[in-house]
């Protein structure tokens, strides 16, 4: 294997100073590039390939006018990309090397590595090597040069350094102070290049802080990452140690946050997100804790890279230290972690704490945890106390941050792994996109879920090139939002809820001309009436005059009209019941109206509210956010707790309490709530919430769902249709390997997105329900499906019902089969048994529907039951996996038989006519055999991953056994 130097004329001659095993070719740039592969072609199995073409303008010139650029190396027409390709394929082997031997630094470093490394498949490494000729050259960068050069030789050949610094730099000015000293930008006089030098007193510092001075130089002179800055120098002089770094011209972090007055966009964050996880990463993998991450620490340069620096209290994690963590409390207060705040051990997942603070600070542009002291800062850490983030960004970056900013150290993923959450591969697809398509809007398709069914169909005469904002429903009648601000309705009209006169009813969504050109911030429907919140804080009502809110004298409102009692108030947000109102205000304090019957509107006392009235709520908690069903409110407060109030029937708002340890349920529990009441018991902060008519599902921060309230449908998710404990909070198992999003409580059935862009079924799944169902096990279900054998019955004689499944089952599944392809699952909206999904494409690659095959007349009548929608030709093409039956059948028998075993187990124990030994012996054969069961249900519970998204294949779905072929929907 070859070590070769490549050397232009026009650099300094290396041949008096090369290793005996090293080979320099050099030539001419004036030559082509034919000629320079003839001048190479004669070596061959390269492994270390050293350029040397840096010019004194510090530009890298291979040939005349062919400058070594991100933009040469990646055009294919230029002569220095058919020059690198020719080398890499031909000439380098496999890990070889490709050295840059730089007299100065250079910008841009980290791009012409990647881009020489994505010219061929094979792999290579590029090194760049500044300064290589100086004598005092870092211990990495002089390893590299010691496989060209001969150390010896370049001693006896290179001029002694100068004495003084001051003869070498020239001061610019100084950019920073620290703890121990100066960070001042300097020029170097040979080469003009700007650089940063730490100067650090040595004199003024005790034992310890020289030790964390002399700590810095050494690990800057292991670690070489393009984003962290780069270490070049260091030396003393006059007692003062001077670290010469790598100058990044952006500023840093938190001065680009102090001047950003706007919400900074997705995308950047991302992309700047990915370069920290990718630096902490690398120091992670090489056994070094950063302790001091923060925004003053990131630094960026003018070309949008981010460069890690300051590691001045950073700490090389060595045997001890992996075993039983680090002990010592370093850092800012305002991005240390709880478990440095206790006083605890702690490892690099104190990093990834610090990680999740800058990257919320990025998102809210405030810190994530303050205090009006340090005391209260420490406690709001240590209760993991901040406001839920606001800004306008997606689910997955929402859940980077929650898990980031988990309580126990051990819960939040390695920088490895969130750097796969936040799918880099997606947001380069964005950044690298044409600037036609990243200007382009995304554009909605609207479609009605039927439960009883599992399908979708589309809902017809909406506009082709909309987006939806806001989807709201009621049992009666239906609002969208479009981002231009337009309001399309569509249901019963009797009261005027439509805000279009003349009209009762209206089958097909149409455009409220008397919103027209207002702006809207959202939209909210009750049983006969809808509310409009605009962006000032005004609300516009409509409807039934009982539940607009202007009065008991007032009369129904066929148009919107302005609650004047409310102008006084900046309101925000607006919720609906089934027949009351409430407006959450910019200061976090609640106004209701409407009903009041079980207590849904927090006002104790009073059966109906006819005008706005301000709820009182329980220590001084402030509101961000709220649901409503049908006779309960739920409200979310800037730290994450849930206020509910209202019906409790079933213990659907989990407030219903013991007297003891072991005491029945209390006798004055009452089934109403009419004051605000915090619910307690949760582990986790509430991200998502819905309050249904018999039950309630939230979302904790881990992604975990937690639904409580009535469970004869099996809507809960536990796997069966008894009725569960008080104060008993389980997480649905099957899901606790999905990020789940957001959660939709219906009429005996439960609803989950996930950041997959799937949607998932459990419960009922018709609307009618016999008095004798009481749902199916997983077990008797199957048999149904694949032996058609009749229904069981249970002991109790009252038959199973085929049509409630009892676990989350997979029902709807965006697959992005095609990379330029942008396609989400936006907006679910649900009332009832109603349910209405909003899907968004990007423009010009429009989801496939019936609209586009029909024409958008308003006169030609649309036929729903005779329209052929794409979802249907996907459903009949839908791939089956087929089973062995034998191995089905095997299985079903085993279980049955195991099902009577245990029955007749029971009933020998319950007669107890064996001795004592039998009976002792009895009980361990059946203990035994129920943890078989359990262990069979389990298996059969176990959430499986989905399908690759390239692969168009659809698992068989074994939970619809009404279907002779059951399969999942897919939106290609």
């Amino acid at each position: 294997m070859a070590t070769l130097i490549v050397q232009s004329s026009e650099c300094t001659n290396l041949e008096g100073i090369l290793n005996s095993s090293t080979f320099i070719v050099r030539y001419d740039t004036e030559i082509s590039v034919e000629n320079l592969k003839d001048h190479i072609s004669q070596y061959s199995s390269i492994r270390n390939f050293g350029l040397h073409v840096q010019q004194k303008d510090h530009r890298l010139i291979l040939l005349t006018d062919q400058e070594l650029t991100k933009s040469t190396l990646t055009n294919k027409s230029s002569s220095v990309y058919e020059f690198f390709r020719w080398l890499i394929t031909e000439k380098l082997i496999e890990g070889a090397f490709i050295d840059f031997l730089l007299t100065t630094p250079i910008q841009d470093s980290s791009q012409l590595g990647m881009a020489i490394q994505s010219i061929s498949k094979k792999q290579v490494s590029v090194r760049l090597v500044s300064r290589f000729l100086a004598a005092d050259l870092a211990p990495h960068h002089r390893r590299i040069v010691d496989i060209y050069l001969n150390n010896d030789r370049m001693k006896a050949s290179i001029n002694s350094r100068a004495n003084s610094a001051h003869t070498r730099y020239e001061r610019i000015r100084t950019v920073g102070k620290g703890a121990f000293g100066s960070a001042v930008l300097y020029r170097r006089r040979d080469d003009s290049s700007l650089v940063i030098i730490k100067e650090i007193n040595m004199y003024d510092l005790d034992s310890s802080q020289r030790r964390l001075a002399l700590n810095e130089v050494s690990l800057l002179s292991r670690i070489e990452h393009p984003n962290i800055i780069a270490y070049y120098d260091s030396f003393e002089e006059d007692g003062l140690l001077m670290i010469e770094m790598e100058y990044a011209d952006g500023g840093t972090l938190a001065q680009m946050l102090s001047r950003t007055q706007t919400f900074i966009e997705e995308t950047t964050i991302t992309d700047m997100m990915i370069q920290m996880l990718s630096a902490v990463s690398y120091l992670h993998e090489n056994s070094v804790l950063h302790r001091d991450l923060k925004t003053a620490n990131i630094f960026l340069t003018k070309d949008a890279f981010v460069k890690i620096g300051d590691f001045g209290i950073s700490k090389i994690m060595g045997t001890e230290t992996l075993a039983q963590g680090a002990k010592t409390v370093v850092g800012t207060p305002y991005y240390i972690s709880p478990e440095m705040c206790s006083g605890v051990a702690y490892n690099e997942k104190s990093d990834m704490w610090a990680l999740g603070c800058i990257l919320y600070e990025m998102c809210c542009l405030k810190k994530a945890f303050e205090g009006d002291n340090l005391p209260a800062l420490v406690n709001n850490i240590m209760t993991c106390t901040y406001a839920p983030v606001k800004a306008p960004y997606s689910a997955e970056i929402k859940m980077v941050i929650r898990e980031l900013l988990q309580l126990e150290p051990q819960k939040r993923p390695s920088a490895s792994i969130a750097l796969k959450m936040l799918r880099p591969s997606e947001h380069v697809r964005q950044r690298t996109a044409s600037s036609s398509m990243r200007a382009s809007a995304t554009f909605s398709t609207l479609y009605e879920l039927h439960t009883s069914s599992i399908s979708l169909s589309s809902i017809s005469r909406l506009p082709s090139r909309i987006t939806i904002k806001q989807i709201c429903l009621s049992e009666s009648h239906a609002l969208i939002l479009t981002t231009d601000n337009d309001i399309y309705a569509w249901g019963n009209n009797t009261s005027g809820q439509l805000g279009i006169e003349g009209i009762s009813k209206i089958e097909n969504p149409k455009l409220v001309e008397n919103l027209k050109g207002r702006d809207i911030h959202t939209i909210a429907t009750g049983i006969s009436f809808s509310v409009i919140c605009c962006d000032r804080g005004t609300i516009l009502t409509m409807g039934s005059s009982k539940y607009i809110g202007l009065g008991p004298d007032a009369s129904d409102a066929r148009k919107p009209v302005l609650i004047e009692q409310l102008l006084r108030e900046n309101v925000k947000d607006v919720i609906c019941g089934f027949e009351h109102t409430i407006a959450i205000l910019e200061s976090g304090e609640v106004y209701a109206w409407g009903s009041n019957e079980c207590g849904q509107l927090g006002l104790p006392k009073v059966d109906h509210v006819y005008v706005p009235t301000k709820i009182t709520l329980p220590s001084n908690k402030k509101a961000v956010n709220g649901k409503a069903g049908r006779d309960a409110t739920m409200l979310l407060t800037d730290d994450g707790c849930l206020i509910a109030m209202g019906s409790n029937k079933h213990n659907k708002l989990n407030l219903t309490q013991r007297m003891g340890f072991f005491a029945k349920e209390k006798k004055d529990n009452s089934e109403y709530v009419s004051k605000p009441t915090i619910l307690q018991g949760f582990p986790e902060r509430v991200v998502d919430f819905s309050v249904g008519s018999y039950h309630t599902g939230v979302i904790l921060e881990s992604g975990q769902v937690m639904l409580f309230g009535r469970n004869d449908n099996g809507e809960l998710g536990q796997g069966h249709c008894q009725k569960m404990a008080v104060r008993c909070l389980r997480p649905v198992k099957s899901l606790l390997h999905h990020a789940c999003t957001q959660v939709l409580c219906g009429d005996g059935f439960t609803l989950v997105a996930t950041t997959e862009q799937e949607l998932y079924f459990w419960g009922r799944k018709e609307s009618s329900r016999r008095k004798d169902d009481v749902g199916i096990f997983i077990e008797d279900l199957e048999q149904t499906v694949t032996e058609k054998k009749p229904l069981l019955r249970r002991a109790t004689g009252e038959y199973l019902d085929s049509n409630v499944i009892m676990i989350p089952s997979l029902i709807l599944r965006l697959q992005d089969q095609r990379r330029d392809k942008g396609i989400c699952l936006s907006r679910i909206a649900l009332a009832g048994k109603r349910v209405l999904v909003a899907v968004d494409s990007l423009e010009g690659k429009k989801l496939p529907s019936a609209l586009s095959e029909c024409s958008r007349r308003a006169s030609d009548p649309i036929e729903a039951d005779s329209m052929r929608t794409w979802l249907r030709e996907e459903l009949e093409q839908a791939e089956v996996i087929p089973m062995e039956q034998s191995k089905k059948t095997m299985h079903f028998r085993s279980d049955s038989s195991l099902l009577r075993e245990i029955e007749e187990l029971k009933k020998k124990i319950k007669e107890q006519d064996t001795t004592f030994e039998g009976h002792r012996m009895q009980m361990s054969d059946l203990q035994l055999k129920l943890q078989e069961l359990q262990s069979r249900q389990a298996f059969l519970r176990k959430s499986e991953p989905p399908p690759e998204y390239e692969r168009p294949s659809v698992s068989y779905n074994r939970l619809f056994p009404d279907r002779p072929t059951s399969s999942t929907c897919i939106i290609l």
